[in-house]
């Protein structure tokens, strides 16, 4: 691309439209048949729910609130468990005292919360009861916390002018629209 100066630095210059290169493909942008079923019939049956939404399916979640990690030290049917646990638990807060919201802060505690609760489980299979213990006591405040703060976080919404009715009443609307295909 060409360069222009101006007050004593360099700035690219885009190409004008009707002057544009073809262009490089990006190296790391996979081609579509990764997507595809190996028969070569297109992108498999509920796989295009998230490609569809875009940037929008991870709107308002972070790897770190929002993501059990794989190196949690415990075997893979703890970490998938884990995983649905604290999907269906934010859901249920969201629904249960949130208003339909369940914030990131409250998420990061229903994450550390189920964490534990995966690590107590692998404590206990191992046989330590002692810190089965120190882990089960942990689990329930993260968990307690979570809780707390999701109704904080609601009762602020309600105090900034929303009602809280309506806001359960929007909640479990959104979730019977999601239920129903």
């Amino acid at each position: 691309m060409p360069t222009v100066r101006s007050h004593d630095r360099e700035h690219m210059e885009p190409e004008r439209h009707d002057e544009l290169s073809a262009g490089v493909i990006d190296a790391t942008q996979q081609p579509a048949r990764q997507e595809r079923k190996a028969g070569g019939r297109g992108i498999q049956r509920g796989a295009t729910a998230v490609p569809s939404k875009g940037g929008q399916s991870r709107k308002g979640s972070t790897k770190l609130t929002h993501e059990v990690p794989s190196a949690l030290p415990v075997s893979d049917t703890l970490k998938r468990r884990a995983r649905y646990a604290r999907k269906r638990m934010t859901t249920e807060l969201a629904r249960g005292v949130g208003g339909g919201r369940c914030g990131m802060l409250a998420s990061a505690f229903v994450k550390l919360g189920v964490e534990d609760m995966a690590m107590r489980e692998q404590a206990m299979a191992d046989g330590d009861r002692a810190e089965a213990r120190k882990l089960g006591e942990s689990a329930r405040m993260h968990l307690l916390y979570a809780r707390e703060t999701c109704v904080k976080d609601a009762g602020a919404v309600a105090r900034h002018g929303e009602d809280f009715a309506s806001l359960i009443a929007h909640a479990v609307a959104s979730d019977i629209a999601k239920a129903t295909p």
